[in-house]
């Protein structure tokens, strides 16, 4: 503080202001913001929890081993549907509901202890073109009637006309001329009917349900 002396009297003189610069004051707001969000991302991080992925593709129908799925450590919305890592051992053994996909994520609805065919079904394979399908295709569990045009050995017109139920087991991948291969589990005596009506291409599929798997 500097002095001036007048007479008897002194007046201290006001010392200049020092301004912050707005430059100061925008690192101070970044820090800030920085400070937040690593406290932001330490809370998510300490709240993930293993969960279980499939390590390897399944097919459906194929038996689950430990080498099938690994445990991998997510922080997900709670009502995303996934599996605890701690029911590892509960699930190796039970059995694909669906083609489980390498790295993602394993839901409960995609397993099951069901074999199929099961007790009192038969399992018919129907390599079937894009018209003997509904144009929004099928999926494993899909309830289906099967419409079968019968024929009379030696007459050329079709004298009846015959739907049997089935659920869809597995659809194949579309061939270069667009034909798939789909697994259909029917009741006892019915396959072998069914499969002799495809050979001829009298065979179409009926979507009448819809389960839905994730």
């Amino acid at each position: 503080m500097v002095r001036t002396r007048t007479r008897d009297t002194v007046t201290p003189l006001p010392l200049p202001r020092r301004h912050r610069s707005p430059m100061f004051l925008l690192v101070v707001v970044f820090i800030g913001a920085g400070v937040l969000a690593g406290q932001y991302a330490y809370t998510e991080l300490d709240r993930r929890s293993p969960v279980l992925m499939v390590a390897r593709d399944v097919p459906i129908g194929q038996v689950i081993t430990g080498d099938d799925l690994a445990s991998v450590q997510i922080s997900a919305d709670p009502r995303i549907a996934t599996v605890p890592a701690g029911r590892l051992a509960s699930t190796v053994g039970r059995v694909a509901a669906v083609d489980l996909v390498a790295g993602t994520l394993l839901a409960e609805p995609q397993t099951t202890d069901a074999m199929t065919p099961g007790p009192g079904q038969q399992l018919v394979p129907l390599a079937l073109k894009p018209g003997q399908l509904p144009a929004r295709g099928l999926r494993a569990g899909d309830r289906v009637l099967v419409a079968a045009e019968l024929t009379d050995p030696g007459q050329e017109t079709r004298a009846a006309a015959k739907d049997l139920p089935a659920v869809v087991d597995r659809v194949g991948e579309a061939d270069p001329d667009g034909v798939r291969v789909v697994d259909l589990l029917v009741g006892p005596g019915a396959g072998g009917f069914i499969a002799r009506e495809a050979m001829g291409g009298h065979i179409a599929l009926i979507l009448t349900s819809r389960r839905d798997v994730p």
